[in-house]
């Protein structure tokens, strides 16, 4: 075995970051310390890196991009029951990782259709690249322009709930745009490490320049995500014990369990 971390050990590294941060996230009423999060930045960055990694080495990209879609829709159910039956004032769950970790898929399989296109010159292989890349950012512009219309009608308002409920964007999704942008540019420099690392750098220096004047300690604390490029820079390449159907069942369990027990202590 190699020295360094294996992709288990960085997913274990990725797991335990995300408990500490959504101890912070539920519990914050118990006096939980704002360094939870700080820490937490560490766990994001992770997981899309693991994501690139998975897409490159799984014999079947179809069967892994529904699996992140499915586990999208059970998450979004998990959330919709947890805001309708388990919330305090005004908190609301949001947490689903998954639609993230799919649209990062979904552009990855595009930037590969379109590279493989223009190297082979196949027109063919450049309008499935198009596609790909134009109807996710479609799809995305939808609910700006749904939200942009002012009130909404009860039907309206249903119809908007349902396509948000099966259709991930980067306007709705956990860390937008920028986190999805960082999932493909780890694809794409996939086994050159110093440009993996530059590119979550230049993401993490961008959630801090365009925090505007939020304070980078207290509230625009996303640039911490930096710190996630001492493991990353670790992993020797090898994948270790699997540990897949482990994270699908834990995301959405540990979720709940916070919740819920963070609503009972509040009752």
């Amino acid at each position: 075995m190699q020295k360094g971390l294996t992709g288990f050990q960085l997913k274990i590294i990725g797991v335990i970051t995300m408990v500490i941060d959504h101890l912070g996230q539920f519990f914050s009423f118990l006096g939980i310390p704002l360094w939870f999060h700080w820490i937490g930045r560490i766990a994001a960055p992770i997981f899309l890196f693991e994501s690139s990694e998975g897409f490159v080495h799984t014999s079947n990209r179809k069967k892994y991009m529904f699996r992140l879609l499915i586990g999208f829709w059970i998450m979004g159910a998990i959330d919709w029951i947890l805001n309708t039956y388990f919330s305090i004032g005004n908190a609301v769950v949001i947490n689903n990782i998954f639609g993230t970790l799919f649209l990062g898929t979904v552009f990855m399989q595009a930037a590969d259709y379109l590279i493989t296109g223009v190297k082979k010159k196949q027109g063919r292989m450049l309008g499935k690249g198009l596609l790909w890349l134009i109807l996710p950012l479609v799809l995305s512009v939808f609910p700006l322009l749904v939200l942009s219309g002012g009130v909404m009608n009860p039907a309206l308002m249903i119809g908007f709930q349902v396509f948000a409920f099966l259709v991930p964007t980067l306007l709705l999704t956990e860390g937008g745009f920028l986190f999805v942008l960082l999932a493909v540019l780890f694809y794409l420099f996939h086994g050159k490490k110093s440009l993996q690392v530059a590119a979550l750098i230049g993401v993490a220096l961008i959630s801090l320049i365009f925090g505007g004047m939020q304070h980078p300690f207290a509230e625009n604390f996303q640039w911490m995500m930096m710190l996630s490029a001492i493991p990353i820079i670790l992993y020797n390449g090898e994948k270790g014990r699997s540990m897949r159907s482990f994270f699908y069942y834990f995301y959405p369990a540990h979720i709940a369990i916070f919740a819920i027990i963070s609503f009972l202590l509040q009752k």
